[in-house]
């Protein structure tokens, strides 16, 4: 078996746990406060594993790495967002469909013909997302004005969070974690400058650090497997291994939060995983 399926398997992981936990984090606490303090353990795991995926970035490394840390500060406060909020079982689908999509428009336009596949993917996608708004009312269940509220914040981290993967894999394979690293370091200081500028703390609140530094230290944990999968393997393939990250999310969720899943939402999740897996092959 290729190893590279075996780090697309643990990205996947990773992100689908890192999401729940920023989630978790950002109803204790600001979004922002929360993307910002969750960059030190990130940090921390990069540091750990540079000697072991050593490398030399080059000028336009450097400078898309840069450009990863500013999509990094706001796709991830979007996402956080959006998880707080919740559902967890809508936001994650949803924000990770749009994630894809992003791409696969950008390589079109570079001048990649996406197959069949791939555009039937995007239709199940926009087929997907009412389906996933449908969580029902009452006990148990969100309202209709706040599934909205959901959606929206959903789709915006979404698009942020395509381009973040768009300059991820502009990074060049002999580049090592350097430019990861430095994406990390410019996150922070344009959200705790944000604070800092406003004569307020971006300190987080005692009980929304400890989620927050989990998350963050599982979804750079899976920028790294994603980094190490795509230089080994197709990044198709990989990529669909990546796109079921949500599933991970919403079974936490689930399991954790006891969230109920109405029927529509339930065909709905399974169309987002088939239109994840058609985008990414196609």
């Amino acid at each position: 078996m290729n190893p590279a399926f075996a780090f697309a398997a643990a990205s996947a992981l990773l992100f689908g746990g890192g999401d729940f936990m920023g989630g978790i984090a950002a109803r204790r606490a600001a979004a922002t406060q929360v993307t910002a303090f969750s960059c030190l353990a990130a940090i921390a795991v990069l540091a750990l594993g540079m000697p072991f995926v050593p490398g030399a970035p080059t000028g336009a490394d450097i400078a898309w790495g840069a450009a990863t840390g500013v999509c990094s500060a706001a796709g991830a406060t979007l996402m956080y967002r959006a998880l707080a909020l919740g559902p967890m079982s809508l936001a994650s689908p949803v924000l990770c469909l749009i994630g894809l999509c992003v791409p696969a428009i950008f390589g079109f336009a570079s001048g990649e013909r996406p197959s069949p596949l791939a555009w039937a993917g995007v239709g199940l996608a926009a087929c997907a997302i009412p389906l996933l708004a449908m969580t029902g009312e009452g006990p148990g269940h969100y309202s209709r004005a706040h599934v909205r509220r959901t959606l929206i914040a959903s789709i915006l981290a979404g698009l942020v969070i395509g381009w973040f993967l768009v300059a991820v894999s502009r990074i060049g394979p002999g580049a090592g974690l350097g430019p990861l690293v430095l994406a990390r370091v410019v996150a922070i200081v344009i959200l705790a400058a944000g604070y800092l500028v406003r004569g307020r703390s971006p300190m987080p609140a005692a009980a929304a650090r400890a989620p927050a530094l989990a998350a963050g230290a599982l979804d750079s944990a899976a920028n790294v497997a994603y980094l190490l999968a795509v230089h080994m393997a197709p990044l198709v393939l990989v990529s669909a291994m990546v796109s079921l990250a949500p599933a991970v999310t919403v079974l936490v969720a689930r399991f954790a939060l006891g969230e109920r899943w109405t029927v529509p939402q339930g065909a709905g999740l399974v169309m987002a995983l088939v239109a994840g897996v058609c985008i990414s092959l196609g």
